[in-house]
């Protein structure tokens, strides 16, 4: 249980670092494939497998949130003095987990290097789209103070995109918030414990983690070597766009 809640801080942790992924650590921590389960297959699961879901959700959602709460004031405070040495650290305790990550498949088969291909490639031109199209990470001086319907329904928006970030390894939910310019309001929303508007955007995450989870869990269910060599090629090339953003 205790190892499941430290799991949990990590990856709470690094959901609140633009440029680094969630998903990414719980893959590390060999925990992605039983998430994903978990959330996917809860609503249809056995009275026995809910509660193996539910003891398994409340521990790594646990970690998670401490994980937020605890360090968001910390990471706030190293992302904005410490970019580089932050970043670095984290480079640094995902690589050496990596080859877990493919243990015992086959790393030969042509089929997994084309799929380990097109993976590292989708997250690299992904990046450069959202980028492209925003123009960058939109930043603001001030936090929002002022809250309409509208605004309520963006942050439900945005809850519902950084979710499905999060969820697939490589892809930074942060960063998406950075780009559509919620990110300094949300992990202010965290600090000052400003209920109202994390319900909303816990809202848009729930819909979204649901939906998201049962396209990866089927793919690990009936193409698992194959998925995984695309999550690793999505590794890869997220580090690789990390330690070039130093």
């Amino acid at each position: 249980m205790f190892k499941n809640i430290l799991k949990g801080m990590g990856i709470g942790v690094a959901n609140i670092i633009p440029g680094v992924s969630g998903g990414t650590l719980a893959v590390v921590f060999g925990i992605y494939d039983y998430l994903m389960e978990a959330v996917a297959c809860f609503l249809t699961a056995p009275k026995s497998k809910k509660i193996e879901y539910i003891k398994f959700l409340l521990q790594i959602g646990a970690g998670a949130v401490i994980g937020i709460l605890v360090f968001a004031r910390v990471i706030e405070f190293l992302f904005a003095n410490y970019p580089m040495q932050t970043k670095i650290a984290f480079v640094i305790l995902i690589l050496p987990s990596i080859p877990l990550i493919i243990k015992g498949e086959n790393i030969r088969d042509k089929k997994n290097i084309i799929s380990f291909v097109l993976g590292f490639v989708f997250i690299m031109l992904f990046t450069y789209a959202t980028i492209k199209i925003s123009g960058g990470p939109q930043e603001f001086d001030s936090v929002r103070t002022v809250f309409s319907t509208s605004y309520y329904i963006k942050l439900a928006f945005c809850g519902f995109i950084a979710i499905g970030a999060m969820i697939i390894p490589g892809i930074s939910g942060s960063f998406l918030l950075l780009i559509l310019g919620e990110y300094q309001n949300i992990l202010s929303y965290i600090n000052n414990f400003q209920i109202v508007p994390m319900i909303y955007l816990s809202i848009g995450m729930g819909l979204g983690a649901l939906g998201f989870t049962k396209v990866i869990n089927y793919c690990l269910k009936h193409h698992r070597s194959l998925t995984l060599f695309f999550i690793l090629g999505i590794i890869i090339a997220s580090l690789i766009q990390l330690l070039l953003n130093l």
